[in-house]
């Protein structure tokens, strides 16, 4: 026999700001159970340690939240002590890889890049130090975002600044600015990854995605830094290789890999279908759309040749377990749903924080790295708040559409 406990007044003495967002994605159907404190059928579990008595921690428990009577409770065996504590801050919040977008200018016009409809600006080199005086546990940046990060004409002055601190750098680039000058910068200033994305090893049907990408270009490129890198006795940058396929290229992530591999790619990074974030969706012309009922078989088709990928070229956890990059976020479930628990931050180019490189979109002023401090951001109760139903998978409504979503 159980009983149910009302844990609503000890959560709140707890964290009253830690409260399931009503405006959240609804969940399925079979998520719901009857709740024991009001009989409301839209009750569902969450994720939190539970204390009984004084010492007595349940680090399995899955209190249930009733959107009805807004109570929480927890059914145990009546002779269980009463519960004195809850602890549902259980998201990573340590963080220590920051991902900084530097500038949302490309000179590619790559039809799905929701960069080609936003402000076309780059971040000033003052608030870049900002960010990192503000963020002093950094250990690794990413200069990534919505454009091509080696047009920023302070890249360079950029990036050796974070090395001075010791911080290590990575970049994702289209791979076409790799000349002789900018080949010897990216070593010198011992960027340690370099992303290249390629769709396709036919120029024309490379072309079709990326447009104004010349292929041939991009081969020539990698080339050059591989040699130059390896001749001078550089260690770094790693050449990487990621790429967005479609239902007409579906099948070509193996033959891309071994051509990338053949011109001196060395990692195999990540592929994807097209987004189908709701936030993503409008920008995609006509043919874009189409595309949509295409995505589940594409990302069917690279969950399996990727598994095959990693057999010619080793995958980007290697790199970063050998490296120390906290890049992946393969920390624990919770146990009960699908979830968002990422280890990193993203900064827009504004300095605004978002939970995802996906939200364009700034939130809240106080998640600004230009002028709040990471510890600032991360103890912020919005913040924390969201991060909370992010953990439970409880997703808010821009995060439609997303593969976790789905």
């Amino acid at each position: 026999m159980t009983t149910p406990h009302n844990l609503t007044a000890v959560w709140n003495r707890c964290h009253a700001h830690l409260q399931p967002d009503p405006a959240a994605l609804p969940l399925a159907p079979p998520e719901h159970c009857t709740c024991p404190l009001c009989d409301s059928p839209r009750a569902f579990a969450i994720t939190a340690h539970v204390r009984y008595g004084e010492a007595h921690w349940d680090h399995d428990a899955h209190p249930l939240y009733c959107p009805d009577c807004r109570q929480y409770s927890l059914t145990a065996a009546p002779d269980m002590p009463p519960v004195t504590a809850v602890n549902a801050r259980l998201w990573s919040a340590s963080p220590t890889f920051l991902n900084i977008e530097p500038t949302t200018r490309c000179n590619f016009s790559c039809w799905y890049c929701v960069g080609r409809h936003m402000r076309q600006q780059d971040i000033r080199p003052e608030d870049f130090d900002a960010m990192l005086d503000h963020f002093p546990t950094v250990e690794t940046i990413a200069l990534v975002g919505e454009g091509e990060p080696l047009l920023h004409k302070d890249f360079f002055p950029m990036a050796h600044r974070a090395k001075d601190r010791g911080i290590r750098v990575v970049i994702i680039s289209n791979g076409s600015a790799f000349s002789q000058s900018v080949i010897r910068k990216l070593c010198e200033a011992q960027i340690a990854y370099i992303g290249i994305s390629i769709d396709s090893i036919d120029p024309a049907t490379f072309a079709r995605s990326r447009i104004d990408g010349d292929l041939n270009k991009v081969w020539k490129g990698i080339e050059r830094l591989r040699a130059y890198r390896d001749r001078h006795g550089f260690r770094y940058p790693k050449i990487g290789l990621k790429g967005t396929l479609f239902s007409y290229s579906q099948d070509d992530l193996l033959s891309i890999v071994a051509e990338a591999k053949r011109h001196g790619v060395e990692i195999f990074e990540s592929f994807q279908a097209l987004n189908p974030m709701r936030t993503y969706v409008p920008i995609y012309p006509e043919e874009g759309q189409r595309e949509i009922a295409h995505i589940d078989a594409v990302a069917q088709a690279i969950a399996h040749d990727s598994a095959q990928a990693v057999a010619l070229l080793p995958p980007i956890s290697d790199f970063c377990a050998e490296e120390g990059i906290p890049l992946n976020d393969n920390l624990p479930a919770n146990g009960l749903r699908q979830h968002c628990n990422e280890k990193w931050l993203y900064s827009l180019l504004s300095g605004d924080v978002t939970p995802c490189c996906q939200i364009k979109t700034p939130i809240d002023p106080g998640w600004n790295l230009f002028h709040h401090s990471v510890e600032e951001i991360l103890t912020h109760p919005r913040y924390e708040n969201t991060r909370f139903n992010l953990w439970n998978g409880l997703f808010p409504q821009y995060c439609a559409g997303c593969w976790k979503t789905r």
